[in-house]
């Protein structure tokens, strides 16, 4: 009895303490469920990879209506398991549902276009409604007014519309005063002030107001023959 009982002991020593065996089965991947699992099974393991973009309320609502549309399609459910739980790695098909009359999807009493719904949960949630192009393989995009819509999240893209830029605002103002009619008052005065004009020769001293160009005197007949007699006059002085 003693050695069994100390052989018994043996045995339990060389294993190792709960505490390491259920962290050890916590870090173990889990496999990702199949259309053939439980519509709970599936919908615990897509709510894990929600971007949070919506409730989480909100979020199990509308999963739990997709994965019950999608349970007689279950080639398309396992489409959308795999582009979930993969993030998109793996290539997947269209998974589509009924278009309604007004293109919307009600979900826990709000509406919305089901395509952004879902790519809100599980991509962007951050996303606006006018920001998805789809795939050029997708055959059942929302765009192309299907009666089936297509709701896999990586059959669309992204594409972020284009803001109105600083540099957009600042051009046309700037374009405005460049086209203005006139640039008279004071603001006229100022530019022409700002490159004054290089005196001229002769013009040192400027007119009195209200007068025009300074004339250049000129030599009168009468001055010139003075002159000159003036000159004989005291040429014969000396003589």
């Amino acid at each position: 009895m003693v050695g069994l009982s100390g052989g018994a002991h043996l045995y339990a020593a060389g294993l190792p303490p709960a505490q390491e065996i259920v962290r050890d089965m916590s870090t173990m991947p889990t496999a990702a469920p199949t259309s053939a699992d439980a519509c709970l099974s599936i919908v615990h393991s897509l709510m894990c990879h929600r971007q949070g973009g919506e409730s989480e309320g909100f979020s199990k609502r509308a999963i739990e209506s997709l994965v019950k549309k999608l349970k007689e399609k279950r080639d398309e459910l396992d489409s959308l398991i795999t582009a979930i739980t993969t993030n998109g790695a793996h290539p997947s098909k269209c998974v589509t549902i009924q278009r309604t009359l007004d293109g919307r999807l009600q979900v826990a009493g709000r509406k919305g276009f089901p395509h952004v719904i879902y790519a809100r949960i599980w991509r962007w949630p951050d996303l606006h409604k006018n920001e998805l192009k789809h795939v050029k393989y997708c055959q059942f995009a929302f765009d192309l007014k299907c009666d089936s819509v297509c709701v896999n999240p990586y059959h669309y893209e992204r594409v972020v519309s284009p803001g109105i830029g600083s540099m957009d605002i600042d051009g046309n103002e700037i374009g405005t005063i460049q086209h203005h009619p006139s640039m008279g008052g004071y603001g006229g005065m100022a530019m022409h002030q700002q490159v004054p004009e290089p005196p001229q020769m002769g013009s040192m001293f400027p007119p009195p107001p209200g007068s025009g160009p300074r004339p250049i005197p000129k030599m009168e007949p009468s001055e010139q023959s003075r002159n000159s007699n003036g000159g004989a006059s005291w040429m014969s002085g000396q003589s």
